[in-house]
């Protein structure tokens, strides 16, 4: 007599949207759009992620020494042919995780604008679920704040080893403006994935 009742839809959509509200329409981008966001993104992040590994690799190394191991020295079938390749042998645990970070918070970045700009499903959910809301944006900052912690003693350690002549506010200014760049390339590509929006 009852089944019937388990076949009705839900009030409520699990990812926190009104299923009354209808959806945006999306315009599909031009072959222009997409050929200069592609060519642009192949530019730029070579560029971008080749200077933060290089900076944040340094701070990886000075706060955990654990990182400073060679990849010929992985015990990973096939990682001893590395040593053989100039650039390859120096080549440590420092840079790969660098790396992933740089991709992480380019990632983080996007998914903050996203977020901000009201496309994401989770500034949805603060209502129905805060403590889900606050542990998210927690982690997120935590991770922003550690990744910039970890270019700042990047940065620091290669002025103290090198450049006796640069004024004390030369390293928390660098460290604030590659934040900004980080956001600004997030934004960037938050950007190109909700302009197809009308």
């Amino acid at each position: 007599m009852f089944r019937a009742f388990d076949q009705f839809e839900e009030a409520f959509s699990h990812a926190g949207t009104d299923p009354t509200v209808p959806r945006p329409i999306r315009r599909r981008k031009t072959l222009k759009q997409r050929f200069v966001f592609v060519v642009a993104n192949l530019l730029i992040l070579p560029v971008i992620g080749l200077v933060y590994a290089a900076v944040s690799a340094d701070g990886i190394r000075q706060l955990m020494p654990i990182f400073q191991r060679r990849l010929y020295q992985l015990p990973v079938p096939g990682a001893g042919l590395l040593q053989r390749f100039d650039g390859w042998n120096r080549a440590d645990l420092a840079i790969v995780v660098a790396l992933l970070l740089f991709a992480v918070l380019t990632w983080l970045w996007t998914r903050v604008f996203l977020e901000l700009q009201g496309y994401g499903p989770i500034a949805m959910q603060r209502l129905r679920m805060p403590i889900v809301f606050y542990l998210l944006t927690f982690l997120a900052a935590v991770i922003i704040l550690f990744d910039a912690g970890l270019f700042y003693f990047g940065l620091a350690s290669q002025t103290s080893s090198g450049w006796s002549d640069v004024p004390g506010f030369v390293v928390p200014a660098a460290t604030l403006l590659y934040a900004c760049g980080l956001a600004v390339l997030g934004w960037w590509h938050s950007d190109y994935s909700t302009s197809s929006y009308a």
